[in-house]
């Protein structure tokens, strides 16, 4: 078992209700932060001082990632998946129409997603394994690899063998929600399916790290459960994952519930202004890593959060099959999205913001 934050529930919550504005400031001083500075920037008495966390995070970043932004779009390969969590739009339960791309519609969305100027993509899938199997995505990524420079994917947990031939065929990054790392949170909303595996899910993780991805994406779905109680698990994880796989870059994304089945109830909703404090204080206490902000997030949202702590970014997104060539697609998506800027409308934006956009940081040579 990965460790994590075993906390003791009560204690957790009475530290974050103690927390004071000094503790607060006194954070915001520390040189090197750690878990405890992240407690006290993440409790209640540190909402009211955004504008100091806000400095702080905008320091950092610019110390780290300079005036850049880096953009990405990701591609969604199939909306069928074998796995019944009540919260996602795939799934399996669900009736609407279902799609999955052959390699010629997944290259043909490619093309399209290529002629934005976008030069970064992420492959995205339900849980398809029996047609979005290894050999399809080592096949995709091979001739994906030809088109951009960076690619990444964000589909079913692998083996480290299956990890390693992707790594091998050009896929450069790997990300993995667990979703929430409360246990009987994780089983109220995984019903059934490979997912409803916790212990699985947590430990898949380490097989991309092993299998020497340039970089590691970790997040929990904002809503399921207290956000200030995961933030402590998710960076409990990506502390253990840096000293494991130094060589990899930690990614944190924040992704909150905007659900496509409007039956849902969140049941731990986050405000826009508590997801503002979450991510200023992770680029305070992990000012290295890699933050990247959705298209669930609203462009003045990400517009504010760009110059201060993002340095990732989705652009011109489509969370249904086939929904770049043809964007009249009605098919099934994962999530509804708030920011439908164009790529060229981003690219627009994001200069306006003084910011370089980039999509490739590295190079083999190096």
């Amino acid at each position: 078992m990965i460790p994590y934050i075993k906390r003791d529930e009560n204690e957790i919550t009475n530290r974050l209700k103690r927390s004071d504005e000094q503790n607060v400031l006194q954070a915001l001083k520390t040189s090197k932060p750690g878990m405890e500075e992240l407690l006290h920037l993440i409790s209640p008495a540190a909402l009211p001082l955004l504008d100091h966390l806000s400095a702080k995070a905008t320091q950092l970043k610019k110390m780290h990632y300079g005036k850049t932004i880096k953009l990405y779009t990701p591609l969604y390969l199939s909306n069928y998946c074998i796995n019944h969590c009540t919260y996602c739009g795939f799934n399996k339960k669900s009736k609407e129409k279902r799609r999955r791309l052959s390699i010629d519609e997944a290259m043909t969305e490619a093309r399209a997603i290529k002629k934005f100027g976008m030069d970064s993509i992420l492959l995205v899938s339900g849980e398809d394994p029996k047609h979005i199997s290894i050999d399809y995505l080592e096949k995709l990524a091979t001739e994906m690899k030809k088109l951009f420079s960076y690619i990444a994917i964000e589909i079913y947990p692998l083996s480290m063998e299956y990890y390693q031939r992707l790594f091998n065929a050009g896929v450069d990054g790997l990300t993995l929600y667990q979703e929430t790392y409360d246990q009987n949170t994780y089983k109220t909303f995984h019903l059934s399916g490979p997912k409803a595996d916790y212990d699985d899910r947590l430990e898949s993780i380490i097989n991309g790290g092993q299998a020497g991805f340039r970089t590691i994406g970790i997040g929990v779905l904002l809503g399921l459960y207290d956000w200030r109680v995961e933030a402590l698990s998710l960076a409990a994880h990506a502390i253990f994952l840096k000293k494991k796989f130094w060589r990899s870059k930690i990614q944190f994304s924040f992704p909150r519930i905007t659900v496509a089945n409007p039956q849902f109830n969140v049941p731990a909703h986050v405000s826009e202004k508590e997801l503002e404090q979450m991510i200023l204080a992770f680029r305070i206490v992990f000012p290295e890593s890699e933050i990247s902000v959705s298209t669930r997030e609203s462009c003045e949202f990400r517009n504010r959060i760009a110059p201060t702590a993002a340095s990732t970014m989705s652009a011109a997104s489509s969370v249904i099959p086939g929904g770049y060539a043809d964007s009249d697609q009605k098919e099934l998506g994962q999530f509804s999205l708030h920011d439908t800027r164009t790529a060229a409308m981003m690219q627009s934006d994001m200069k306006s913001l003084n910011l370089d956009v980039i999509y490739k940081d590295w190079d083999k040579l190096f």
